[in-house]
């Protein structure tokens, strides 16, 4: 239960202007799906954000280090799961990650996340020294690495690739040497390119349509164009709530997913748009406060992974739509019409405000 002093520290602006995001998104998958699309989406969406909000506060319930403690279990349990997909998942939109539990589909590795930002807490928070050595970052890479790997597997690379933002995220907040970060960096810069090889056609004509947008502008890079277009449309005050003909009449796919910024910015325009990307700022300029007032290691940790989280899942997903980065399949947090992804920022931010809650406690 969470006792009355817990709850004098709620952090209700955090809170809020979740809220305000996820009904903002509730709004848009309305507008998305009142002239077709899937069936009772709206609804369903309201369900998935009922269930965000459960979820929530009961992270908040608590307390966060007993979840940082028990995060290696978690993380095991996580890893086998994600193994068990691999044979018994549901393959849906190319990608074999979802579950299907009574008639539910839900995808195991949105939550993963949160349990990889646990377990490199746990680790960090452990630590005794200014500076992380090179062993450190080996044992931090593989705890990362391996739930990686496996979501490559499924064939799910843009959540895959989710998990290296909070990875560096924490590094640099845990604190690496000059030579140290140099040697990471030059790693990086060396094996990249090799990526290049281990992806599929289609991933590629994906990146080489972002570079050059001429290249292929009727096939695979008709979703980007069409998405810039329906955000050009939108001028400055917007067309209007169920007015965004370019966005609502199919020429932009998967508009109540990972394109729902594309249907907000047609709707509501430079102005709604730019509101939207406010609330953003506003919510992770809180987490960053959260992180900085922590009461030890351990919650500095957990909450700078999630602001990393947040933060670079919305900057890759508004990035998509207006041609900055291709279309990996990243949903938008609180926006993006899906149970999965809704709960597990739900439950993100619950663990931020656990922290923030318990910054005072003994």
């Amino acid at each position: 239960m969470i006792n009355r002093r817990i709850i004098g520290h709620f952090d209700f602006f955090l809170f809020g202007t979740a809220v305000v995001l996820a009904l903002l998104g509730v709004l848009g998958i309305f507008s998305a799906t009142i002239h077709g699309g899937p069936d009772n989406a709206f609804l369903r969406q309201i369900a998935w954000l009922g269930v965000g909000i459960a979820t929530c506060l009961i992270m908040v319930s608590v307390d966060y280090h007993f979840l940082a403690d028990h995060a290696y279990f978690f993380y095991g349990a996580a890893v086998l799961i994600l193994i068990a997909i691999l044979f018994y998942g549901t393959e849906i939109n190319g990608s074999k990650s979802w579950l299907i539990l009574g008639g539910l589909r839900v995808q195991p590795s949105e939550f993963v996340k949160v349990i990889v930002v646990l377990a490199l807490a746990n680790f960090l928070a452990r630590l005794n020294e200014d500076y992380l050595k090179r062993h450190h970052l080996l044992i931090l890479s593989l705890i990362t690495l391996l739930p990686v790997v496996l979501i490559i597997l499924q064939g799910d690379l843009g959540t895959a690739l989710m998990y290296f933002p909070i990875l560096l995220g924490m590094l640099a907040v845990a604190g690496l040497k000059v030579r140290l970060t140099a040697v990471v960096l030059l790693v990086t810069l060396c094996v990249a390119p090799a990526g290049w090889f281990f992806l599929k056609e289609y991933q590629r004509e994906r990146i080489l349509a972002t570079i050059n947008p001429d290249m292929d502008p009727q096939g695979i890079g008709y979703q980007t164009r069409q998405s810039q277009i329906a955000i050009g449309s939108g001028g400055f005050l917007g067309k209007g709530l169920g007015r965004a003909s370019q966005s609502q009449l199919g020429f932009v796919p998967e508009i109540h997913t990972d394109f729902i910024f594309t249907l907000l910015a047609e709707e509501k325009g430079f102005l709604g748009a730019s509101i939207v990307l406010v609330l953003y700022l506003l919510l992770l300029m809180r987490l960053v406060r959260i992180a900085e007032t922590a009461r030890d290691r351990t919650g500095i940790f957990i909450v700078s992974g999630i602001a990393c989280l947040l933060f670079f899942h919305a900057l890759v997903n508004v990035g998509m739509t207006v041609g900055v980065f291709p279309p990996i399949g990243i949903p938008l947090p609180l926006l993006s019409y899906g149970g999965s992804s809704t709960i597990m920022t739900f439950a993100a931010l619950g663990l931020a405000l656990n922290v923030h809650c318990r910054r005072f406690v003994n």
